[in-house]
């Protein structure tokens, strides 16, 4: 199943509030400044752990002046879903995120759950024209109303700098926002699909699961046209959008020129490009807009160059990133263009082996770099400010680097290579080290009064084993496949939904085929409960074939578990696996494996969408928090609240983990 989203646009349902009005708050917290700092996937065991070593020394001062807390994630502790519960303080029935994937009940195909695309549906055709009689657009599907929105009504200034589940970005009144995990490149991919030119033939005919693979043929001179393949022609059938590329090889001093959209590009082997604006041509005096960055991977006995995904330029963005609308010109002004992509590191690339190590380690520090280089303007700009307000500022990169470096911590992983951590030593760990650098700068750049708060939304764990959900179903009769299909096969191939009870999509969900929800529904609503129960006590039951071990410790029931108005979007069963173990790709889109359980070869060794005891987040705040209860993700938006002297909603699920101050 492709993995191409489906974007749209949009507004948030505005909640109703108890929210205290501006004249209400004293004079001594409108001048109240928060820095919020998102550092997406750092477990507090490792950050315990390294500052009980001593190489820590900013975390460790940050915790002697507040706290360091172990704080509950969302079930599933995924990312979409944790961090919307902390821009709601709701749960995920509250604010209709379960997963990075949903599914449209009526047909059973899964959709990114983040946003979703409103093609238009009238089009005026003229020849090979295909011109839309009405806008499109592109909605964001998290519901509820963000506590900045609250902040910002109370009159204080704001900026939100890449959280997550929030693209498009929601409308802000007076503040500033920029998207974060969610938005895609300019094919609609929220993870992106790559290109490597390469002289390797087989390379070149290798086929990917996101990504271009182009053979180049240089000429004795060193020579060779190539092409920047875009997306679809948006106005023109069977016509792909594309930009000429030629390169020069000098295979003697392993650099590589490359012209491209009127500039000349310098690489030497390894090297990084910057980022680099394109206009692909729709028609006369209209362009689409995109922005790339080349790495040189090999320019010696072989030349194998890689292209990032076709990325929105925050300087003239394709699709709505920013809010205001001109955000992203002044942070470009400022700093220069940076990675716009939801998920920046490019995981897709290590895993096909189009990078190595040393490949990614480079691509990676590109990326933390600009964000680091951001953050520090973005924190001048915010403490200069004569009046209050509050700054959210967002990292990626401990959760990726852990995603994908993790098999070089643990000797146990199928994939640990003695020889790669001799080499390279513990990626993750130096990301924590890095982490405290900038925590240092944080703490110093902020003024006097100031209060802090660094969070994670999860934890990590190894992935040593992958479940294949669906088989297993199919393998006890909950699932019946259609006479004569054999696995591997889809269940939009080979299910026989009349006869199937039940069915698992996304990285956590199990549903079951309800009659009268589901298109081809087998379950009566009557004996839902009873089948939950029945399906709950089965996954508790599962064993690992190869050493007995449980596959499954936790399983919420979500009807039981939360409550909101948009319960009917997520699935009957969230799925909360044992440590090492997690759901199989091919499971969470909805394909049947011939083996149930089996190891993870992938460089994705490291992962979080377990059983959410597993993998807690971290929580550490400037100012002392209650200790009598273990704090929860969705209390952090009524404790941001409670900062600024604001009543939270009574619909907010979180409590305040301060009293006003």
């Amino acid at each position: 199943m492709n993995r191409r989203q489906f974007l749209k646009t949009g507004g948030v349902l505005a909640a109703s509030t108890l929210l205290a009005s501006p004249q209400l708050i004293s004079r001594s917290h409108s001048a109240r400044k928060l820095l919020v700092l998102g550092f997406d996937g750092m477990d507090p065991r490792i950050v315990r752990l390294l500052v009980e070593q001593g190489r820590l020394p900013a975390f460790r001062r940050l915790m002697e002046r507040g706290t360091l807390q172990s704080m509950f994630s969302t079930d599933p502790p995924a990312s979409p879903v944790a961090w919307a519960s902390f821009i709601t303080g709701l749960d995920p029935a509250g604010h209709g995120i379960f997963d990075f994937v949903h599914r449209d009940p009526e047909n059973y195909l899964p959709h990114f759950a983040i946003s979703e695309a409103e093609a238009p549906r009238r089009f005026l055709k003229l020849g090979s024209w295909k011109l839309p009689m009405e806008k499109g657009g592109i909605r964001l599907c998290r519901e509820g109303k963000p506590f900045w929105n609250l902040l910002e009504e109370a009159g204080q200034d704001c900026t939100i700098f890449k959280i997550p589940s929030n693209y498009p970005p929601s409308p802000m009144e007076r503040g500033r926002s920029i998207a974060g995990m969610g938005t895609p490149d300019i094919t609609g991919d929220s993870y992106g699909v790559y290109t490597i030119f390469t002289t390797d033939e087989g390379e070149a005919s290798r086929s990917f699961s996101a990504a271009k693979a182009l053979f180049l043929i240089f000429d004795p001179q060193g020579a060779a046209e190539s092409e920047i393949v875009g997306p679809p022609h948006p106005l023109k059938e069977e016509e792909t959008l594309s930009l000429p590329l030629k390169v020069y090889w000098d295979k003697r001093h392993r650099t590589a020129r490359l012209d491209v959209a009127g500039r000349e590009i310098l690489l030497a082997e390894g090297g990084v490009s910057p980022w680099i604006p394109l206009k692909f041509p729709l028609m006369p005096f209209k362009e689409l807009p995109a922005m790339v960055r080349f790495q040189l991977l090999e320019a010696g006995e072989r030349f194998r160059l890689y292209l990032s995904p076709l990325s929105l330029d925050p300087a003239d963005p394709a699709q709505p990133i920013c809010e205001p609308s001109d955000y992203g010109k002044e942070l470009v002004h400022r700093y220069g263009r940076f990675h716009t992509l939801g998920l920046p590191a490019d995981t897709k690339a290590f895993s096909d082996g189009t990078f190595d190590v040393q490949d990614f380690l480079s691509h990676s520090e590109t990326i933390l770099h600009e964000s680091e280089r951001i953050f520090a303007g973005e924190l001048e700009r915010f403490s200069s400010l004569s009046r209050g307000g509050m700054l959210f500022f967002y990292f990626s990169s401990v959760d990726q680097g852990s995603h994908m470096f993790w098999s070089l911590r643990d000797e146990g992983h199928p994939l640990h290579k003695p020889e790669e951590r001799k080499r390279y030593g513990d990626p993750v760990e130096n990301l924590y080290l890095r982490f405290d650098r900038i925590l240092d700068r944080a703490m110093k750049g902020l003024p006097k009064g100031a209060d802090l708060i660094v969070l994670s939304d999860h934890g990590f764990t190894t992935f040593r084993r992958k479940v294949n959900i669906n088989t297993l179903l199919q393998r006890d009769g909950f699932l019946k496949l259609k006479s004569g299909y054999d696995l591997p096969v889809s269940l939009y191939e080979g299910a026989l939904w009349g006869e199937t009870q039940a069915y698992a999509l996304g990285l956590n969900g199990l549903y079951l085929n309800l009659k009268g929800r589901e298109g081809e529904g087998a379950v009566d609503p009557s004996e839902r409960s009873r089948k939950v129960q029945e399906l709950k006590t089965w996954l508790l039951s599962l064993k690992d074939p190869g050493n007995g071990a449980a596959l499954v410790t936790k399983v919420t029931v979500p009807e039981r578990e939360f409550s909101g108005p948009w319960m009917k979007r997520g699935p009957d069963i969230v799925v909360g696996f044992n440590d090492t173990y997690r759901i199989d790709n091919d499971s969470a889109l909805g394909t049947l494996t011939p083996e149930g359980v089996k190891e993870n070869r992938d460089r994705w060794s490291g992962d979080h969408c377990v059983d959410s005891r597993v993998v807690p987040a971290l929580l550490m705040t400037s100012f002392p928090c209650k200790t009598n209860r273990a704090p929860v993700i969705w209390d952090l938006a009524p404790t941001i609240l409670k900062l600024f002297s604001l009543t939270p909603p009574s619909e907010m699920r979180g409590k305040s983990l301060i009293e006003a101050r």
